[in-house]
């Protein structure tokens, strides 16, 4: 009889387990991440230890440096050694820092990435600032949704040749993407996301929005798995593609036409109010885009 831990993994990956999969190396979490999750659980947390372990990786210990420097931080000061920027962070926003380097390092950052990870780091913020906006979860697991959501894509792209090619027919059409690429491969890359923020600790919510983020039938027909947060999310996954694609000069996607009405019907948008939160969200998606120049 299948435990309960393999009937899960069946519903999220949607097929005989291992199937698909079996060639795909799934990055497994660094163990900078799992110390930190271990320290997140003591009652009161040792930020001299957390900034031993983000010191000990000097690439790290940068990444934190210029990431709690950024304008999204907000910090009054500027931070000039690890053990201020762990203080002044807190666990919470330092685990995002940790998570965007780690996924950078664990994935790739070759030219054909650029694209890919610039986006990921302008949904993150985008989705974190609407989280503050239409609640329903919080600002933290959306910054993560935003910047795992994708991943997948990087993992396939490691791992086959024409996955460049997969993408571009994908874009070019209004349907889902997961089509084609089941097609293609036999998996996904909301499969393969899922299953790497699952192997990363992220919550469970975020682990099936990753995993529903094409399907719209979660908004007419949840599911056990397909939770307000979860349908949150995913709504405001799409309106932030738009919208990062908008501020960073790129058409949008032919999968913004299908998901469209959908995801704004969920968060009581018409397109006037899009536009608006779009154009409210510019300033501070420009202080980034300088700080990061």
């Amino acid at each position: 009889m299948p435990s309960a831990a393999e009937l899960l993994d069946s519903e999220l990956i949607g097929e005989p387990i291992g199937e698909a999969l079996r060639d795909i190396p799934i990055p497994p979490c660094p163990g900078i991440i799992v110390s930190l999750m271990q320290e997140s659980l003591n009652e009161q947390v040792d930020f001299l230890r957390v900034a031993r372990l983000v010191g000990g990786d000097v690439a790290l210990a940068a990444s934190v440096l210029r990431a709690a420097n950024s304008p999204f931080f907000g910090l009054r000061r500027k931070v000039q050694t690890v053990q201020q920027a762990v203080s002044v962070l807190g666990l919470n926003h330092l685990l995002k820092i940790v998570y965007a380097h780690a996924l950078r390092q664990s994935l790739g950052s070759g030219p054909p990435m650029e694209r890919l990870w610039e986006r990921s780091h302008f949904n993150a913020v985008v989705c974190s600032l609407l989280a503050q906006r239409y609640r329903g979860v919080s600002a933290e697991e959306a910054y993560c949704f935003g910047l795992f959501h994708d991943a997948g894509m990087a993992v396939l792209m490691q791992q086959f040749a024409d996955y460049k090619e997969t993408l571009a027919l994908a874009n070019a059409r209004p349907v889902d993407p997961t089509r084609i690429e089941d097609e293609r491969y036999r998996t996904s890359h909301v499969v393969v996301g899922a299953l790497l923020a699952r192997n990363w600790y992220l919550t469970a919510d975020t682990v099936w929005a990753i995993r529903y983020q094409h399907d719209m039938s979660i908004f007419s027909v949840p599911n056990e798995h397909a939770t307000r947060p979860v349908r949150s999310l995913v709504a405001m996954g799409s309106v932030s593609e738009h919208v990062v694609a908008w501020f960073l000069g790129y058409s949008d996607d032919a999968e913004w036409i299908r998901v469209r009405a959908a995801v704004l019907n969920y968060l009581n948008l018409d397109e006037n109010g899009l536009d608006r939160v779009a154009e409210s969200l510019a300033p501070e998606l420009r202080e980034i885009q300088a700080s990061r120049a």
